[in-house]
């Protein structure tokens, strides 16, 4: 069974780009700049914890419609059934973009250059794209955000590595003692390093430039995910969910026995996001 993001009349397809396209990185937009007007992202997914783009995320990143295939349901298909299988389904199906290191079919048996020699599909095969002589994949996008490199992940990423999150009930002491913060929760994204983040927090249409925690809290020892607002005029929303970016990394976690002392560092992580937050902004 396919989904789709969005009302699809198959017959109108006529091109694909196929992948699992996790990420939706600066690779993958080489892919998607050979479709036209009656193309559409065909996307073979698992579903798995700690992605970079979780499945209703792509929405957001991509321009072109999204075809989600569930990986259980060809994984015994062959090469040539397989791509039967995408003919029978997109009945005026004319070509196939793909990168140069995909693979298809059971076992992961064929590759890119074996889709023209099976059937009558154009296929085009786009080549590994890189970026400062580094190959551009969701692995090494992972393992910047592994690291805290949040700012030379969005080199790759083409946008700030942005997650979303519900906001959930906090313990109370920042409004009351520190500086107050919207506790947030993140299921199946990928976070990054713990630690402290100059970020931004989308609520809403209003985008804001914040300051964001995540690890273990020294007040409980509990693992937390909270941001501090740094515009002034923000009042309270009523909205469940946010977008939250991650733009550049400010430091580790330190423990704090002491809120006097936690009051102090947060004080100076504050300064420092602004410095980096209106470089953004001057941009």
């Amino acid at each position: 069974m396919l989904s789709f993001s969005m009302p699809i009349q198959k017959n109108k397809i006529t091109n694909l780009a196929i992948g699992c396209f996790d990420g939706m990185h600066l690779g993958h937009f080489e892919l998607f700049k050979h479709l036209d007007e009656n193309g559409a992202i065909f996307i073979i997914y698992k579903t798995e914890c700690n992605e970079l783009t979780p499945k209703e995320f792509r929405v957001n990143v991509a321009k072109h419609p999204l075809i989600f295939c569930d990986f259980l349901e060809i994984k015994n298909l062959n090469g040539k059934e397989f791509l039967t299988y995408l003919k029978k389904e997109f009945p005026n199906l004319e070509k196939i973009i793909v990168g140069y290191d995909f693979k298809f079919g059971k076992n992961r048996e064929w590759e890119a250059k074996d889709i023209q020699a099976l059937c009558s599909l154009k296929t085009i095969i786009v080549d590994e794209f890189k970026i400062q002589n580094q190959s551009v994949h969701a692995s090494l996008i992972k393992h910047l955000l592994e690291n805290g490199k949040a700012k030379k992940a969005r080199e790759f990423l083409g946008r700030f590595y942005n997650i979303r999150a519900k906001i959930i009930k906090g313990q109370g002491i920042g409004a009351k003692e520190l500086f107050a913060t919207l506790n947030l929760q993140s299921k199946d994204f990928f976070l990054p390093k713990n630690g402290v983040y100059a970020s931004l927090i989308k609520i809403g249409d209003k985008t804001y430039n914040s300051v964001s925690f995540l690890g273990i809290r020294s007040s409980d020892n509990h693992f937390s995910l909270e941001t501090h607002i740094l515009d002034e005029n923000y009042k309270n929303t009523e909205e469940k969910f946010v977008e939250l970016s991650f733009v550049d990394y400010i430091r580790a976690n330190k423990k704090f026995d002491d809120l006097s002392l936690l009051k102090v560092q947060i004080a100076k992580d504050i300064i420092k996001a602004k410095e980096i937050l209106r470089v953004v902004d001057e941009r």
